[in-house]
């Protein structure tokens, strides 16, 4: 894996797949003068499903990647990946600052509710209780409600975000939620986002009084990145090159891609990430 630029004006982004490039938007919408090298492990999504030990594996292995290829920073663009890998990450490679986009996601929705906060998240990230955690470290008052949302990534990556099986699945894991009367919802898989057409309709159908507001992570999580490594937020020229990356078909990628930010999406390279693989 090869870039072209400098490790001054590199931000390195990982997701099981397309997800990711939610946080991605983020980082054009606030620091557009930033190169970014981008992977999407398609060939080993979904992650939610997946055993924690090699979800730890491959959020290191990604790591390591974007690491060897000289980026400033990394910023784990996936809920799964930030509760399996981002402290073991920062252990690994301590000279270079590593975000994840669960406490963002936590303090987001503190700052904006006083009531109840739901979450939306993978199996593995609702197993681990992780945004509960987060949540309750700064107000252990708060109440939180979590539900696994194993429908979600599939459909994204399928292109199907806006779908009436999106819309279906949406009123299916919203259902407990409203129950609760839940003042936000945190998004917390970065593919999520994707879904907040369908999320909204589905609410509209469920004729739901007092509808909660959806918190995406990312806008956080990428404020909080930009903090911490001084970048100035103001610069927003030259605007910064992207390279893609995935470890599945490229094509695919690129087109799904092109879907979600909504500007074509070229020059995608595989990257060989085998199964298995230690670091």
């Amino acid at each position: 894996m090869n870039v072209e630029d400098g490790r001054a004006r590199r931000i390195g982004l990982l997701d099981s797949g397309v997800g990711g490039l939610s946080v991605l938007r983020e980082v054009y919408r606030q620091l557009p003068a930033v190169s970014v090298s981008y992977i999407g492990d398609t060939a080993n999504v979904p992650y939610g499903e997946k055993p924690i030990p090699v979800l730890r594996e491959l959020a290191l292995r990604l790591t390591a990647e974007l690491v060897s290829s000289g980026v400033s920073a990394v910023i784990m663009a996936s809920g799964t990946s930030t509760v399996a890998g981002l402290e073991p990450a920062r252990e690994l490679f301590p000279n270079i600052p590593i975000f994840g986009v669960i406490e963002p996601g936590a303090k987001a929705a503190l700052a904006h509710t006083r009531g109840p906060i739901g979450v939306m998240a993978t199996t593995a990230t609702v197993n681990s209780l992780a945004y509960t955690h987060s949540v309750r470290h700064i107000d252990p008052s708060r109440k939180v409600f979590e539900v696994a949302c194993p429908r979600f990534v599939p459909l994204v990556e399928s292109g199907r975000a806006n779908s009436e099986d999106a819309v279906d699945a949406c009123m299916e894991y919203l259902e407990s939620l409203v129950h609760h009367r839940v003042s936000a919802v945190i998004l917390g898989c970065t593919h999520f986002p994707f879904l907040l057409q369908s999320l909204a309709e589905a609410l509209k159908r469920m004729g739901t009084e007092n509808a909660p507001i959806f918190v995406d992570p990312a806008v956080d999580a990428v404020a909080d990145a930009a903090a911490a490594l001084g970048i100035d937020v103001s610069k927003r020229t030259p605007v910064g090159r992207t390279d893609f990356f995935c470890t599945g078909n490229p094509v695919l990628f690129a087109e799904n891609a092109s879907l979600l930010l909504g500007t074509p999406v070229k020059d995608v390279a595989f990257l060989d990430l085998p199964v298995g693989v230690h670091v």
